[in-house]
C-alpha cells in the first residue's frame, strides 16, 4: 500500500514531531498557509499515486486524546471512505482514548482535509485520506509510542 503522511510545519507542532518519528517513506512538510499546503498537496498528487493520505494536525485543547476526523467542511462537506473503526480499535487498545468527530475545525487541519478530498473526489482518484488530530506534544504520553502504533497499524492494514 503506497501511503503518504502529511503534517503541518512547527517546532512545538506535535504533528510535525510525529511526522519526524514516523518510519516511513512517503512524508509532506505543509506549511502553515491555507493556499500553500493546499497548492502543496494537489502538486503531490499531480505527480504520485498513493492508495491513502494520512494527515496529522494538532488539537491543543485535547489532553492525550486523539480525534480521527470523517468529515471536512467548506463550500459542501465531504466524508472520508476510508475504514476508521479499525484504527480506532487499534488505538484504544494501545490505551489511546480516541473521540470519532464530524467537525475538522475551522482552521488549517479542515483546510488541508476539505480540500484533500475534494481534489480526490474532483479527479476520481482510488484514494482515501484520513484525518488526526493529535495533542499537544506535552499533552501526549508517549509520541515515539504513538508512532509506532500508527506505523504498525498502516503498515499491516
Amino acid at each position: 500500500m503506497n501511503i503518504l503522511y502529511t503534517a503541518f510545519n512547527g517546532k512545538c507542532n506535535s504533528s510535525k514531531v510525529l511526522l519526524d518519528l514516523l518510519c516511513v517513506e512517503n512524508k509532506l512538510y505543509l506549511k502553515n498557509s491555507f493556499k500553500t499546503s493546499v497548492e502543496q498537496l494537489e502538486n503531490n498528487l499531480q505527480k504520485n499515486t498513493y492508495d491513502l493520505i494520512v494527515s496529522f494536525g494538532m488539537s491543543p485543547l485535547s489532553y492525550n486524546s486523539i480525534s480521527i476526523e470523517t468529515i471536512a467542511k467548506g463550500e459542501e462537506s465531504y466524508k472520508t471512505n476510508f475504514k476508521f473503526n479499525y484504527l480506532k480499535k487499534c488505538l484504544e487498545l494501545n490505551n489511546y482514548n480516541v473521540v470519532i468527530s464530524k467537525d475538522a475545525g475551522g482552521y488549517l487541519c479542515n483546510n488541508i482535509y476539505y480540500n484533500g478530498l475534494k481534489y480526490i473526489h474532483s479527479n476520481n482518484l482510488k484514494t482515501d485520506m484520513i484525518f488526526i488530530h493529535i495533542p499537544k506534544v506535552d499533552k501526549i504520553t508517549d509520541i515515539k509510542k504513538l508512532s509506532k502504533t500508527f506505523e504498525k497499524y498502516f503498515k499491516f492494514n
